[in-house]
């Protein structure tokens, strides 16, 4: 499975160098910090989970000054937080990002909306507290959902706010009892560079 994974990046990152050959595609890089949750019912006391993400971008013009998709990788960690007899504990999931939005230019403001396919690279387990038993490979590795998002242009740099909202319960089979159906929720918030 870890040579599939690296096999998408390359593609991937292949698709978005052929792009690089026509005139006025901007390529960019992007980073900054993860709020997340996964939506488990039974979990205790949850909360949202900090992380961060990172990763590369192109434009590519479709209508000039208006439209254009914006391809991205990017590296994730998200999860979610919560506490079982006062104690802070986290479920950590790192992603690997494939993000497609149609960019909507107003002037310096931009609305990005498009799909996005994420593929699980760490191996989270859950302990059970209730009689202390830890779920191995207790999480999907595939999730896919919809990323919306407004960003704001001053010459080459940029600030945006984004929202990806999963839409693949994320959780196995052995640990669905314990924690019910989750989906991934991360809000961003992230500079980027455009060269």
């Amino acid at each position: 499975m870890k040579n599939n994974h690296k096999k998408i990046i390359i593609a991937f990152a292949l698709f978005l160098i052929s792009f690089g050959i026509k005139a006025q595609v901007k390529f960019g890089v992007r980073a900054g910090l993860n709020a997340s949750t996964v939506s488990f019912p039974n979990l205790p006391n949850k909360s949202e989970k900090i992380g961060f993400h990172a990763g590369v971008f192109a434009d590519v013009p479709l209508v000039e000054d208006f439209m254009s998709i914006q391809p991205e990788v990017s590296y994730s960690t998200k999860g979610t937080s919560f506490k079982v007899l006062s104690e802070k504990q986290s479920i950590n999931m790192n992603y690997v990002d494939l993000i497609l939005p149609v960019s909507f230019k107003m002037s310096d403001f931009n609305i990005n909306v498009g799909p996005f396919a994420s593929y699980l690279i760490s191996t989270p387990d859950y302990t059970y507290y209730n009689n202390n038993s830890v779920l191995v490979d207790a999480f999907k590795k595939f999730d896919a959902g919809l990323s919306a998002g407004l960003g704001y242009n001053f010459n080459k740099m940029m600030i945006g706010v984004r929202y990806n909202q999963g839409f693949i319960d994320v959780t196995e089979d052995n640990a669905r009892v314990f924690l019910g159906s989750g989906k991934n929720a991360v809000g961003q918030l992230s500079l980027g560079y455009k060269f």
